[in-house]
């Protein structure tokens, strides 16, 4: 074994793996902070115009930061609160005919329904949402952990996008000696969490462009790794110069 492997030095690649989930349970991270901001307007609009003419305690919503599941759930107390005093100075005090403490009870019911069962639950939703993305841009309700990306076993050819996982393996001489599975799509930033994991001391990382971010290469260089990738823009760069080189002009 000693023979075979060295231990300090990695060749890296990753591929994408399918995860077992409904390829309909995607969550989008721009639709959701769409459809949050959307909450936000009615809900600010609907406390503005139905809620606060009902009660005597005022409810005031932070101009600056967004209206909280947390504070829908007291907001909604207030109104209970409101209510059950509302109730009581009916039945201790009953009128003859037509009472607007009815009607305005009517009211409140119909507001406490609104804040209770449509935007609390929805405002719990969106932050429950946003805490599972953690920097990813989509996942999926029947497997939280994967996210949306393009697999590199497209039959379809139509790049659809399915919840899935980025295996990354390190090598050597075939071996494999580390790996290690990842939520996001991209291999730039998987380079340097696999690597902190690499339980022995490394010497050299050998891997394709798609790791070759300004950060990665600073950060083996700052750790004094020797790195045998080329940054993300080399080929790129390489198509340019050959195409204006004098003997490409001839």
């Amino acid at each position: 074994m000693e023979d075979l492997v060295s231990l300090d030095c990695l060749y890296i690649d990753g591929t994408k793996i399918e995860a077992n989930a409904n390829k309909y349970s995607f969550v989008w991270k721009k639709a959701t902070a769409k459809f949050s901001a959307k909450l936000q307007t009615d809900l600010r609009r609907y406390f503005q115009e139905e809620v606060s003419p009902l009660i005597h305690e005022a409810i005031v919503l932070d101009e600056q930061e967004p209206v909280t599941a947390e504070q829908l759930t007291a907001f909604a107390q207030i109104i209970e609160e409101e209510l059950a005093d509302l109730t009581q100075d009916i039945e201790e005090e009953p009128v003859k005919g037509q009472d607007t403490r009815k009607v305005k009870r009517r009211k409140l019911k119909k507001v406490l329904r609104k804040v209770k069962d449509d935007f609390s639950v929805r405002a719990e939703k969106y932050e429950t949402y946003h805490s599972i993305f953690d920097g990813r841009n989509s996942f999926s309700k029947t497997d939280t952990d994967a996210t949306f990306m393009r697999m590199k076993d497209d039959h379809m050819r139509n790049g659809q996008l399915k919840a899935g996982y980025n295996l990354q393996i390190a090598t050597e001489n075939q071996f494999v000696l580390h790996y290690d599975i990842f939520p996001n799509p991209t291999d730039t930033k998987t380079l340097i969490p696999l690597l902190d994991s690499y339980p022995h001391n490394l010497k050299r990382v050998v891997a394709d462009a798609g790791y070759g971010s300004e950060e990665n290469l600073t950060t083996l260089d700052k750790f004094g790794v020797e790195h045998l990738i080329k940054y993300s823009m080399f080929d790129k760069e390489q198509k340019r110069k050959q195409k204006h080189s004098p003997k490409a002009s001839r």
